[in-house]
């Protein structure tokens, strides 16, 4: 009797840790860093990834999926294990860019640290969210942050040609010459082209041809 009533209790339990483990949204996981292998992977890993647990503890198959961003998740692995060692307990967070089982790809945030198990093991604990959503806003944020302020760049820059022109220019009743602030004198085309950031395009007016070309006429 009391044998069943203990085993009533332990399947309540285990239901409960069920419906908990299955309501969970971010993905914590546990990997043995001396066998690098998962020893524990939350069921919420496949709403994110489209991938089951069996699936993803294959090595092979997390190694396809971060493959974009394996080479860069095992230099930040490796110096927090470095630091761990010499005893120092960080935390490090950092994202990554992962294939989805469908082809696609998706944007993760991943906080892991590390610790020993009651076997003297090294164990790395994480949790992984997925934050595609907020990767493409920030993507957006910056794209029109750019277009922003090369609006703004090339709006100044139309203001001071613009002051440039408007304003009185010193220039040789002569040659016509134009003279600068720092008392040089320029050749209307160049100057215009160093202040104005103008190009010329050479031709010749109606009367100009008339006395050059009489022939043409």
């Amino acid at each position: 009797m009391i044998n069943d009533s203990i085993e009533k209790i332990i399947s309540q339990y285990e239901k409960q840790h069920q419906v908990i483990e299955k309501s969970i949204v971010d993905v914590i996981w546990v990997v043995d860093i001396e066998d690098m292998c998962f020893t524990y992977i939350s069921p919420s890993i496949e709403a994110i990834s489209g991938y089951t647990t069996d699936e993803v503890s294959r090595p092979d198959l997390l190694e396809k999926m971060a493959s974009q961003s394996v080479g860069r998740a095992m230099e930040i692995l490796t110096e927090a294990h470095r630091k761990f060692k010499l005893g120092k307990n960080v935390k490090r967070k950092a994202e990554f860019s992962l294939t989805h089982k469908d082809g696609s790809t998706f944007w993760v945030e991943i906080t892991a640290k590390f610790f020993k198990d009651e076997n003297d093991r090294t164990q790395l604990f994480g949790i992984m969210r997925n934050i595609s959503k907020q990767h493409a806003l920030r993507m957006e944020r910056d794209r029109l942050l750019l277009e922003l302020e090369t609006a703004i760049s090339h709006q100044q820059a139309l203001e001071a040609e613009n002051q440039m022109l408007r304003g009185l220019l010193p220039i040789c009743s002569g040659c016509k010459k134009i003279r600068d602030d720092d008392g040089n004198w320029w050749n209307i085309e160049e100057y215009v082209a160093e202040h104005a950031e103008v190009d010329f395009s050479h031709t010749i007016c109606p009367p100009c041809r008339k006395i050059i070309y009489p022939e043409i006429d």
